[in-house]
């Protein structure tokens, strides 16, 4: 990753640490990414409760509000690929500030207009603005921390990424109460600047390619923090240029991150991780419809809804994190490799990362579908509401693995480019959810919940083979792969 840059210092793994930014340091860091990356994830949850709401106010019909959802992750897919492309070769810093500031004027937009047509405009360029930061984030992910320490952490972003299924519909049944849907987004545009003013004014640099493990100062000043409390100690040498000028002004390429597709392991990944998106999203979307109609729920009662399956999916992530860091120590004693090696910090390719990884989520995700299954007919017989709140709860333990666990593999076998990798992932998920989406609800007025969710969970019951297939597979194409370069 460093063979252009002939100013960064030429140390190894093996004399400089991996991260020379302090432990409290790195945790501020990684929270303020987090943040950012929740803004994308809250952005539709908060949304979801207020659909019947704007389409009687606007006099649509609820389908049509539901293309906004679709542009949504139309959009979601797309622009992630030249924000992670541009991540990587321009830094994560300059990145979070452009998509934050796009994502608040965004916000501003929607919250002033009251047009179906303007509504689905600015809904397609608030997920421009935010829905690359989830990319951008575990960009950061790589820099700071090792194979060894990612699957905790990664719990922790997935932790600040789950929150919003829980919190965002309860926020937009307290707005509703009092104020119009419009509100909704005039929340969310108080709220940004609480991310992007601390961005602003102290988040450093963290890009490998440019400062190296942080001791190296950025040429640009868009890299450079104006006050440095979460910089890391620099040694100074490289004030003029520290990586490749050519590099730098190339423009981003939206369609790097979709030539690493051509990875059989990679395509895996993100089969895998489209299936399961597509069905939660599928999930997600139909709740406040489904309980409308089935159990009359309405204002913050249709908020409370969501709560039992965002409280599960953040418990999950960071359960899953612990979970991973353990397997990735057992599977390194298996290997008869330290974890504390310098050789898991730099390199992979005699590893079996995706071993270490997968080796107990197909259980979950087997068990997630099977739950899915009991879930949409415990909804088609219209049981007592307790029956499908619970369902939801365990759905959310067990389906959120496969998220956490793919999100950490996918860094750990692009660590030159993580945020491209995590681009390419945003944009096959969201194309598939769209596509899924679309259908949702035709499949549930002809089918009814419960035979629409056994064709849900019949889908998510796939990604335990694909599962299977990388585990015995991944290490074995990487390496082909690299003897093939």
């Amino acid at each position: 990753m460093f063979e252009n840059n002939q100013h960064l210092p030429q140390t190894t793994p093996a004399t400089q640490a991996y991260s020379a930014f302090l432990p409290w340091q790195k945790n501020c860091i990684i929270g303020l990414a987090a943040f950012a990356g929740w803004f994308s994830s809250i952005s539709s949850f908060i949304y979801f409760p207020a659909i019947p709401f704007i389409a009687a106010d606007l006099g649509v019909g609820i389908g049509k509000i539901n293309l906004t959802v679709t542009s949504y992750l139309i959009m979601s897919g797309i622009f992630p690929s030249l924000m992670g492309d541009a991540a990587d070769r321009f830094g994560r810093r300059p990145v979070f500030l452009v998509a934050l500031t796009c994502y608040l004027a965004a916000n501003i937009g929607l919250a002033l207009q009251s047009r179906f047509e303007l509504l689905f405009l600015l809904r397609m360029l608030q997920s421009m603005g935010i829905s690359g930061t989830f990319s951008v984030t575990y960009g950061v992910l790589s820099d700071l921390f090792t194979p060894a320490e990612r699957g905790s952490y990664s719990g922790v972003i997935s932790f600040f990424l789950n929150t919003p299924p829980s919190l965002g519909p309860i926020f937009s049944g307290l707005l509703l109460l009092r104020w119009r849907w419009n509100s909704i987004f005039w929340f969310l545009s108080v709220a940004t600047p609480f991310c992007l003013v601390p961005m602003a004014i102290c988040l450093p640099e963290t890009a490998r390619n440019l400062v190296g493990n942080g001791t190296v100062r950025p040429a640009m000043s868009m890299n450079r923090a104006p006050v440095r409390l979460l910089t890391a100690p620099q040694d100074g040498g490289c004030d003029v240029s520290c990586w490749d000028m050519g590099k730098r002004r190339a423009v981003p390429n939206p369609f790097s991150s979709l030539k690493l597709v051509r990875r059989p392991g990679t395509a895996l990944i993100l089969a895998v991780y489209a299936v399961g998106y597509s069905v939660y999203v599928c999930l997600q979307a139909s709740i406040s419809t489904i309980f409308l109609d089935a159990y009359q729920v309405a204002g913050v009662v249709s908020g409370l809804v969501y709560l039992p399956f965002g409280v599960a999916c953040a418990v999950s992530a960071f359960a899953t994190g612990l979970l991973l860091d353990r397997n990735f120590r057992r599977t390194a004693a298996e290997c008869k490799i330290p974890v504390v090696d310098a050789r898991l910090a730099s390199s992979l390719e005699e590893f079996p990362i995706e071993k270490a990884r997968l080796r107990t989520i197909g259980l979950f995700v087997g068990l997630g579908a099977v739950l899915l299954m009991g879930y949409g007919w415990l909804l088609q017989f219209h049981v007592t509401v307790a029956g499908p709140l619970v369902a939801q709860f365990f759905m959310g333990l067990t389906i959120q693995t496969l998220f956490t666990a793919l999100n950490t593999l996918l860094v750990d076998v692009h660590q030159d480019c993580p945020s491209t990798a995590q681009a390419a992932c945003n944009f096959v998920r969201c194309e598939a959810a769209a596509a899924w989406l679309a259908g949702l609800d035709p499949l549930l007025g002809h089918l009814g919940p419960g035979w629409c969710f056994v064709t849900l969970g019949a889908v998510l019951f796939l990604a335990v083979p694909a599962l299977h297939i990388l585990q015995r597979r991944g290490m074995q194409w990487r390496q082909a792969r690299t003897t093939k370069t």
